[in-house]
Order: C-alpha cells, then sequence, then structure tokens
C-alpha cells in the first residue's frame, strides 16, 4: 500500500508558539486513524497542518501520488464540527454540497446531477430544497459530509464528527461512513469516541501523552 502523507521529526504550531514537536507519522492510503488527546494537545493544528493552512514550523511534511510518488498537493476535504456552522445563512441543502464540488466541474446539469447522487447515497434526496436551518443535527452533519465528498478526496478530515449528535444518529452516521467512503480514501478522524479507535479498522494516534 502506497503512503499518502508522512511527516519527519515534525514541529508544528506558530512563529510565536510551537504546539506539537518531534512528530513522525506514516499515513497509507486507505488507512482510518483516530486522533485522540485532551484539548489543547494539537489535534486542531495537526490537521490544520496537513490541509496546509499553516506551514510546517520545522522538520518535513511529504505528499505521494496514488504511485507513490512525491507531489505538492493531494485532495483534501474537511468536515467541521457542526456548532461551527452558521444555522441562519441563507442556504439550501443541494447548495451546500454544491459548494463542494470541483471547481473544473462547470457544466450546470453535471453538478445538478452530481449532487443528486451524493444526496441519494447518504440519504438526504428529501432534504434538497431544505435551508439548512430546518436540518436537524444528523440531517445538517449528513448534508456537510456530502459536500465534503463532492470532490472525490484522497484524505477526508473529520473534525469530531460524533459530537452534538445523540446516540442513534451516532450509529447511523458510523455506519454511513463505511458505505459511502470509498476504501482507498484514508480517514482522519478527531475524536473522543475511543470505540472507533478500538475497531479492527481504526489505527489511533494519540497526543499529549
Amino acid at each position: 500500500m502506497h503512503p499518502l502523507l508522512e511527516l519527519h521529526n515534525a514541529a508544528l504550531g506558530y512563529p510565536d508558539k510551537v504546539v506539537l514537536e518531534h512528530l513522525d507519522w506514516r499515513i497509507l492510503r486507505g488507512e482510518r486513524w483516530a486522533i485522540t488527546g485532551p484539548n489543547g494537545s494539537g489535534k486542531t493544528t495537526l490537521m490544520r497542518t496537513l490541509l496546509g493552512l499553516i506551514p510546517l514550523q520545522s522538520g518535513q511534511l511529504l505528499r505521494y501520488n496514488k504511485v507513490g510518488e512525491p507531489t505538492e498537493q493531494v485532495v483534501a476535504s474537511y468536515l467541521p464540527q457542526i456548532n461551527q456552522i452558521d444555522r441562519h445563512f441563507p442556504i439550501h441543502v443541494h447548495e451546500v454540497i454544491d459548494s463542494g464540488l470541483p471547481k473544473e466541474t462547470t457544466e450546470r446539469s453535471s453538478r445538478r446531477t452530481r449532487v443528486e447522487e451524493l444526496a441519494e447515497a447518504i440519504g438526504i434526496t428529501h432534504l434538497l430544497q431544505q435551508p439548512i436551518g430546518k436540518l436537524s443535527g444528523g440531517q445538517l452533519q449528513r448534508t456537510l459530509l456530502g459536500r465534503a465528498l463532492a470532490s472525490d478526496p484522497e484524505l477526508l478530515i473529520l473534525d469530531e464528527p460524533l459530537s452534538f449528535l445523540d446516540k442513534s444518529y451516532k450509529e447511523s452516521f458510523e455506519a454511513l461512513l463505511e458505505h459511502v467512503v470509498r476504501p482507498e480514501t484514508t480517514m482522519l478522524m478527531v475524536t473522543h469516541d475511543l470505540h472507533h479507535a478500538t475497531s479492527e479498522h481504526w489505527k489511533t494516534l494519540t497526543l499529549g501523552r
């Protein structure tokens, strides 16, 4: 299995504050990783670094293409916590999913077809015309997952996707991930729900030890 990302003796953080240092981590394509640790341990900083939002302070961050050759970038998507979403923003479900499509998908009919395919896969076809302010937490989470999957990412980062959901939605969302995310897509999940990490499909990276 080819690598997707590698960190070598990496220091992560900001010019005035190093949050993580001496980090070595190799992520293979198709792996599922649970990222755990207390608040302030660097989980968010790590995710932001892998997404290219903040630069590495020192060390190396290497990215690889599908045949294992070094590349400048991989296609990555981010699923935020639902409490970070402004529910009063005047946008409908189909618009949210459409916003995740690649810019090169310019034909309107192609975009609409892809949105409908994603909505069907994640079970929200009946909600496409709904404003996000009328969605339940679980429905909003599925909508955001549709947007995250619209770019067909190589790397999917999920930021505590089970927070703010009740037990039944948590269980259905776990099953949904296994159903709609391609096996070759790498998933990194920031989570406090350690039963993910103990399943045979998930590896664990614990920060702040």
